[in-house]
């Protein structure tokens, strides 16, 4: 795996796991190797407190680092999002993985697996990387803490409301730049998109 060399040139060091853990309303955890059904019978009693951000987390072995895989966020709450990802997870798909041709990502060449005829990007990725790693983690954010932003009251300002409207763009795309997710890739016109390009001009205001 290979960083892109925009993010090669800026010797980045990816933000762990361990330094992120205390942003984190609730995590769900599980071995690639249970059943779905078994998996999704925990996955109910998570309570992402209305989380909109998530990140999945990924170890290919025992005592292996936890590799931050995907970010994003979800517009009415992430966990049938992530629900479905767990679906895609345990779905095992007639293709050959290793004839799939890939594109980049945001930070790294060559890792996103094409859509083809028979699947779509969505399908192959989360499918794939069930067969990758031995456990994930799925993650869900707390956009204010995370951001450090104060509860607002009813009456917001115009300020207020720009940042009610955006945080969680925002938040996406910061998170995923400081854990150099390895399949984020972002919309981007948007607000993730122009941050990522902020980022890109301004590298030191992560360090």
């Amino acid at each position: 795996m290979t960083l892109c060399d925009a993010y090669k040139e800026l010797n980045i060091t990816p933000v762990p796991y361990t330094s992120l853990a205390h942003f984190f309303v609730a995590e769900f955890e599980f071995a690639t190797n249970e059943t779905l059904d078994a998996v999704k019978e925990r996955f109910e009693q998570v309570d992402s407190k209305g989380s909109r951000v998530w990140l999945l987390f990924g170890s290919k072995r025992k005592g292996a680092r936890w590799e931050c895989l995907q970010v994003a966020q979800s517009k009415k709450g992430a966990l049938q999002e992530v629900e479905s990802a767990i679906e895609l997870v345990f779905r095992k798909l007639k293709v050959n993985y290793d004839a799939l041709e890939r594109t980049n990502s945001v930070f790294y060449e060559r890792v996103c697996p094409t859509a083809t005829e028979d699947f779509t990007y969505r399908e192959l990725l989360y499918s794939m990387i069930g067969r990758s790693y031995e456990k994930l983690r799925f993650c869900f954010l707390d956009v204010d803490k995370y951001l450090g932003l104060k509860a607002m009251g009813q009456e917001k300002s115009d300020v207020e409301r720009i940042v009610e409207i955006c945080k969680n763009q925002y938040a996406e795309a910061k998170i995923a730049r400081q854990t150099l997710a390895v399949y984020w890739r972002q919309y981007s016109p948007g607000i993730d998109g122009q941050t990522i390009s902020y980022f890109a001009e301004h590298p030191k205001e992560l360090e």
